[in-house]
């Protein structure tokens, strides 16, 4: 029988904030590619909406494993997002769709 790691979430859902207090993105997900990181990018610790990928300054390629992430590599975790929706599957209801505004932009 495969061992469950546990997961450690916050204790507040982004989904309830308010209209006001919503956080814009104006930078892509490293993992989905949604526009939903603040701060051009520069959002230490901030966890994507859509796709529920912690953004990792300290991984320095697509296949080496982040601490912040459970353990996952951003190549690991795009194709759970594709596959599940979300960077793990257990992830996937924490996770919401995508706003208009935030597709990728050609």
């Amino acid at each position: 029988m495969k061992k469950r790691r546990k997961l450690y979430l916050p204790d507040n859902n982004c989904s309830n904030l308010s209209e006001e207090t919503e956080v814009v993105g104006n930078a892509p997900c490293p993992c989905c590619e949604f526009f939903t990181i603040p701060n051009d990018g520069d959002a230490l610790a901030y966890i994507c909406p859509v796709c529920f990928w912690e953004i990792d300054f300290f991984i320095q390629s697509e296949k080496e494993t982040s601490d912040q992430n459970h353990g996952l590599s951003l190549s690991g975790a795009r194709n759970n997002y594709i596959k599940y929706g979300a960077v793990m599957p257990e992830l996937k209801i924490y996770c919401r769709s995508p706003k208009e505004s935030e597709f990728p932009r050609k």
